[in-house]
């Protein structure tokens, strides 16, 4: 919702539709359903029509984390020859995660001279595309390291049921074995580091564990007692020749200390950056998604990733 908001703030863009499955959310005003005044967009469950009676220039995509959940989806506005900017994570190195399918997404895409892409903030940013532009100003580098850390107890309630905050630890095991749990993107962040640094990864790993809470603490949504699960710690690692050229490590927990975003290159001459207090990731993704339209309007056909097309910037 808070692109769609963003996007309608914009008088360089204009949107003419909006999409739904939920049948509460289909025939009403798109305006009121985001708390505004009404606009005259009429929400459709009927994405197939609404590109052919509208014919969009490019959509904004936000409703899996994962690849497979998405395809069809994708797959019709391509055919409809729309260009997406979509939020999936693993969108954003499908190459990493799955080769067959990416391949076929890019010749679908360049048969009907339309571009898709996948950003965000993390991935799509602040682990993986700053390391890349940080770079610009190397003779060489040697290798990457990105830290996170965010206090999830400021983010909203998705976010912290998205990395288990009050949970038990027990809980928290069992919804790591089922998958599907946690950040997403990681294995994605560390390919598109790797692969655009020229580090030749031979392997890329990911490890995730619990944060446990050492005192209670209480957000607006929900309680995290002491000895509760509070969050995740998440770290990636590219290996080559036995040697970690690429590692990304990522907290999001209730109650970390000290959030913020720093980004090292290992490299000739050295370079870090710090973001003191960290990105903040609800609005960085709804702007980032938002910047990108333009650019992906005016991009040549096919499957991208964040670095093939100019940096995004903000629209007006």
């Amino acid at each position: 919702m808070a692109a769609a908001k963003l996007a309608l703030s914009k008088s360089s863009l204009q949107v003419v539709g909006a999409v739904d499955p939920d049948p509460k959310k289909s025939g009403q005003d798109l305006g009121k359903l985001l708390g505004q005044e009404p606009n005259g967009i009429i929400v459709s469950s009927d994405a197939a029509k609404l590109y052919s009676e509208l014919r969009p220039d490019v959509i904004l995509h936000c409703t899996s984390s994962f690849l497979p959940r998405v395809k069809e989806q994708l797959i019709q506005a391509l055919d409809a020859g729309v260009n997406i900017v979509s939020s999936t994570e693993e969108l954003l190195m499908p190459y990493h995660s799955d080769p067959e399918l990416a391949r076929a997404l890019d010749k679908k895409a360049k048969e009907v001279n339309a571009t898709l892409l996948g950003t965000g903030v993390n991935p799509g940013y602040a682990m993986d595309f700053l390391a890349v532009v940080a770079s610009a100003v190397c003779f060489e580098v040697n290798g990457v390291k990105c830290r996170r850390v965010v206090d999830a107890g400021t983010r909203r309630l998705p976010l912290q049921r998205k990395v288990g905050a009050g949970l038990t630890v027990e809980e928290f095991k069992a919804r790591e074995a089922a998958g599907g749990f946690g950040h997403i993107g990681m294995e994605e962040s560390v390919a598109l580091v790797g692969r655009t640094l020229g580090l030749e990864l031979e392997r890329i790993e990911q490890s995730l564990e619990a944060v446990v809470a050492s005192q209670e603490f209480q957000t607006p949504f929900l309680t995290v007692g002491r000895g509760q699960v509070a969050g995740i710690r998440n770290i990636g690692r590219g290996w080559k020749n036995g040697t970690s050229l690429v590692e990304l490590d990522l907290t999001m927990a209730v109650g970390s200390e000290n959030p913020g975003d720093t980004i090292e290159i290992v490299g000739e001459p050295p370079i870090k950056m710090h973001f003191e207090g960290g990105i903040p990731g609800d609005q960085a993704t709804a702007a980032i998604l938002v910047n990108s339209l333009q650019g992906v309007v005016e991009a040549g056909s096919g499957l991208k990733t964040v670095v093939d097309l100019p940096p995004a910037r903000i629209a007006r």
